[in-house]
Protein backbone atom coordinates (compact mmCIF):
# COMPACT_ATOMS: atom_id res chain seq x y z
CA UNK A 1 0.00 0.00 0.00
CA UNK A 2 1.45 3.43 -0.92
CA UNK A 3 2.34 5.72 1.96
CA UNK A 4 0.26 8.86 2.57
CA UNK A 5 2.23 12.02 1.82
CA UNK A 6 2.22 14.64 4.59
CA UNK A 7 3.07 18.35 4.57
CA UNK A 8 3.70 20.06 7.94
CA UNK A 9 2.96 23.79 8.30
CA UNK A 10 3.95 25.76 11.42
CA UNK A 11 5.87 28.97 12.03
CA UNK A 12 7.83 27.55 14.99
CA UNK A 13 10.84 25.63 13.58
CA UNK A 14 11.38 23.44 16.65
CA UNK A 15 7.74 22.36 16.89
CA UNK A 16 7.54 21.84 13.13
CA UNK A 17 10.62 19.64 13.17
CA UNK A 18 9.26 17.67 16.12
CA UNK A 19 5.99 16.95 14.31
CA UNK A 20 7.85 15.95 11.16
CA UNK A 21 10.13 13.59 13.11
CA UNK A 22 7.17 11.91 14.84
CA UNK A 23 5.26 11.40 11.60
CA UNK A 24 8.36 10.25 9.69
CA UNK A 25 8.71 7.31 12.08
CA UNK A 26 5.33 5.92 11.08
CA UNK A 27 5.00 3.18 8.50
CA UNK A 28 2.38 4.30 6.04
CA UNK A 29 3.31 7.99 6.21
CA UNK A 30 5.83 9.93 4.13
CA UNK A 31 6.70 13.49 5.19
CA UNK A 32 7.30 15.27 1.89
CA UNK A 33 7.79 18.84 2.99
CA UNK A 34 7.32 21.73 5.39
CA UNK A 35 6.23 25.37 5.36
CA UNK A 36 6.46 28.21 7.87
CA UNK A 37 3.37 30.23 6.91
CA UNK A 38 0.14 29.98 4.96
CA UNK A 39 1.52 31.47 1.78
CA UNK A 40 4.34 28.92 1.67
CA UNK A 41 1.82 26.19 2.47
CA UNK A 42 -0.25 26.97 -0.61
CA UNK A 43 2.83 26.91 -2.85
CA UNK A 44 4.14 23.66 -1.33
CA UNK A 45 0.72 22.02 -1.54
CA UNK A 46 0.56 22.76 -5.26
CA UNK A 47 4.09 21.44 -5.80
CA UNK A 48 3.92 18.33 -3.61
CA UNK A 49 0.23 17.35 -3.81
CA UNK A 50 0.24 15.93 -0.24
CA UNK A 51 -2.51 13.64 0.96
CA UNK A 52 -2.63 15.30 4.39
CA UNK A 53 -1.55 18.75 5.57
CA UNK A 54 -0.94 19.41 9.29
CA UNK A 55 -1.72 23.14 9.52
CA UNK A 56 -1.09 25.65 12.32
CA UNK A 57 -3.58 28.51 12.66
CA UNK A 58 -1.69 31.55 13.89
CA UNK A 59 1.19 32.31 11.53
CA UNK A 60 2.77 35.40 9.96
CA UNK A 61 2.24 36.49 6.33
CA UNK A 62 -0.91 34.37 5.97
CA UNK A 63 -2.74 32.48 8.72
CA UNK A 64 -3.88 28.87 8.60
CA UNK A 65 -7.55 29.64 7.97
CA UNK A 66 -6.84 31.65 4.83
CA UNK A 67 -4.38 29.03 3.61
CA UNK A 68 -6.83 26.20 4.32
CA UNK A 69 -9.54 27.90 2.27
CA UNK A 70 -7.18 28.46 -0.66
CA UNK A 71 -5.82 24.90 -0.59
CA UNK A 72 -9.30 23.39 -0.30
CA UNK A 73 -10.15 25.18 -3.55
CA UNK A 74 -6.87 24.80 -5.44
CA UNK A 75 -5.65 21.40 -4.21
CA UNK A 76 -8.90 19.65 -3.26
CA UNK A 77 -7.26 16.23 -2.97
CA UNK A 78 -5.24 17.42 0.04
CA UNK A 79 -6.99 16.88 3.38
CA UNK A 80 -6.19 19.42 6.08
CA UNK A 81 -6.03 18.91 9.83
CA UNK A 82 -5.68 22.03 11.94
CA UNK A 83 -3.06 21.62 14.70
CA UNK A 84 -3.34 24.55 17.09
CA UNK A 85 -3.35 25.88 20.65
CA UNK A 86 -6.62 27.72 20.02
CA UNK A 87 -9.61 26.39 21.94
CA UNK A 88 -11.87 29.13 20.60
CA UNK A 89 -15.13 27.79 19.21
CA UNK A 90 -15.03 30.44 16.51
CA UNK A 91 -11.73 29.12 15.20
CA UNK A 92 -13.09 25.56 15.14
CA UNK A 93 -16.24 26.50 13.26
CA UNK A 94 -14.41 28.74 10.81
CA UNK A 95 -11.78 26.06 10.13
CA UNK A 96 -14.48 23.57 9.26
CA UNK A 97 -16.34 26.02 7.07
CA UNK A 98 -13.26 26.78 4.97
CA UNK A 99 -12.54 23.11 4.37
CA UNK A 100 -10.53 21.55 7.22
CA UNK A 101 -11.15 17.85 7.86
CA UNK A 102 -9.91 17.86 11.44
CA UNK A 103 -9.07 20.04 14.44
CA UNK A 104 -6.45 18.79 16.91
CA UNK A 105 -5.17 20.76 19.90
CA UNK A 106 -1.44 21.00 20.56
CA UNK A 107 -1.89 19.54 24.03
CA UNK A 108 -2.57 16.20 22.30
CA UNK A 109 -0.04 13.40 22.61
CA UNK A 110 2.16 12.35 19.72
CA UNK A 111 0.07 9.18 19.43
CA UNK A 112 -3.11 11.28 19.18
CA UNK A 113 -1.67 13.33 16.32
CA UNK A 114 -0.47 10.22 14.49
CA UNK A 115 -3.93 8.63 14.81
CA UNK A 116 -5.53 11.84 13.54
CA UNK A 117 -3.30 11.96 10.46
CA UNK A 118 -3.96 8.31 9.61
CA UNK A 119 -7.70 8.76 10.20
CA UNK A 120 -7.91 11.78 7.91
CA UNK A 121 -5.70 10.14 5.27
CA UNK A 122 -8.26 7.32 5.15
CA UNK A 123 -11.10 9.76 4.54
CA UNK A 124 -12.29 10.30 8.09
CA UNK A 125 -12.77 13.47 10.09
CA UNK A 126 -11.56 14.12 13.63
CA UNK A 127 -11.88 16.77 16.33
CA UNK A 128 -10.00 16.86 19.65
CA UNK A 129 -12.23 15.59 22.49
CA UNK A 130 -12.35 18.95 24.29
CA UNK A 131 -13.46 20.73 21.13
CA UNK A 132 -15.83 17.93 20.11
CA UNK A 133 -17.62 18.24 23.45
CA UNK A 134 -18.21 21.94 22.77
CA UNK A 135 -19.54 21.09 19.35
CA UNK A 136 -21.84 18.39 20.71
CA UNK A 137 -23.24 20.80 23.31
CA UNK A 138 -24.11 23.21 20.51
CA UNK A 139 -25.70 20.42 18.48
CA UNK A 140 -27.71 19.33 21.50
CA UNK A 141 -29.31 22.75 21.93
CA UNK A 142 -32.98 22.64 21.02
CA UNK A 143 -33.34 24.35 17.64
CA UNK A 144 -35.66 27.27 17.11
CA UNK A 145 -38.79 26.61 15.04
CA UNK A 146 -38.12 26.97 11.34
CA UNK A 147 -40.41 28.28 8.62
CA UNK A 148 -42.62 25.70 6.93
CA UNK A 149 -40.89 26.27 3.61
CA UNK A 150 -37.65 25.05 5.16
CA UNK A 151 -39.18 21.85 6.51
CA UNK A 152 -37.27 19.76 3.98
CA UNK A 153 -34.06 20.69 5.85
CA UNK A 154 -35.21 19.06 9.09
CA UNK A 155 -33.30 15.93 9.97
CA UNK A 156 -35.05 12.82 11.18
CA UNK A 157 -34.22 11.62 14.71
CA UNK A 158 -32.03 8.88 13.27
CA UNK A 159 -30.22 11.34 10.98
CA UNK A 160 -29.61 13.67 13.94
CA UNK A 161 -28.21 10.74 15.89
CA UNK A 162 -25.86 9.83 13.05
CA UNK A 163 -24.78 13.47 12.80
CA UNK A 164 -23.77 13.57 16.47
CA UNK A 165 -21.53 10.56 15.93
CA UNK A 166 -19.99 12.30 12.91
CA UNK A 167 -19.29 15.37 15.04
CA UNK A 168 -17.36 13.11 17.43
CA UNK A 169 -15.17 11.95 14.55
CA UNK A 170 -16.63 8.46 14.19
CA UNK A 171 -16.30 6.56 10.92
CA UNK A 172 -19.26 5.00 9.10
CA UNK A 173 -18.18 1.59 10.38
CA UNK A 174 -18.05 2.79 13.99
CA UNK A 175 -21.43 4.50 13.68
CA UNK A 176 -22.95 1.38 12.16
CA UNK A 177 -21.66 -0.72 15.06
CA UNK A 178 -22.90 1.72 17.71
CA UNK A 179 -26.38 2.03 16.20
CA UNK A 180 -26.71 -1.61 15.08
CA UNK A 181 -27.06 -0.58 11.45
CA UNK A 182 -25.37 -1.73 8.28
CA UNK A 183 -22.57 0.47 6.94
CA UNK A 184 -24.59 1.01 3.75
CA UNK A 185 -27.51 2.32 5.81
CA UNK A 186 -25.21 4.80 7.54
CA UNK A 187 -23.90 5.94 4.14
CA UNK A 188 -27.49 6.48 2.99
CA UNK A 189 -28.22 8.56 6.10
CA UNK A 190 -25.10 10.64 5.43
CA UNK A 191 -26.14 11.32 1.83
CA UNK A 192 -29.57 12.42 3.04
CA UNK A 193 -28.06 14.63 5.75
CA UNK A 194 -25.70 16.37 3.33
CA UNK A 195 -28.49 16.85 0.78
CA UNK A 196 -30.80 18.39 3.40
CA UNK A 197 -28.10 20.66 4.84
CA UNK A 198 -26.68 21.57 1.43
CA UNK A 199 -23.09 20.74 2.43
CA UNK A 200 -20.37 18.84 0.62
CA UNK A 201 -18.65 16.82 3.35
CA UNK A 202 -19.19 15.17 6.71
CA UNK A 203 -17.53 17.70 8.94
CA UNK A 204 -19.35 20.63 7.35
CA UNK A 205 -22.56 18.72 8.01
CA UNK A 206 -21.67 18.38 11.69
CA UNK A 207 -21.12 22.12 12.10
CA UNK A 208 -23.89 23.35 9.79
CA UNK A 209 -26.04 25.90 11.54
CA UNK A 210 -23.81 25.87 14.62
CA UNK A 211 -22.18 29.15 15.60
CA UNK A 212 -20.42 30.40 18.72
CA UNK A 213 -22.00 33.03 20.95
CA UNK A 214 -21.74 36.49 19.50
CA UNK A 215 -21.42 35.37 15.89
CA UNK A 216 -24.31 36.60 13.72
CA UNK A 217 -26.42 34.04 11.87
CA UNK A 218 -25.30 33.21 8.35
CA UNK A 219 -27.58 34.45 5.56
Amino acid sequence: MPRSKVLVVDDHPLLRRGVMDVLALQEGLLVVGEASNGQEAIQRAKELQPDVIVMDLQMPVMDGLEATQAIAQEVPTSKIVIFTVSEKEGDLFQAIRVGARGYVLKNATAADLVRAVFHIAQGGVIISPDMASKLLKELAVKPEPIPEQEADSVLSPREAEVLRFVAAGKTNKEIASALFLSENTVKTHMRNIMDKLHVVNRIQAATHGVRPAGEPPRP
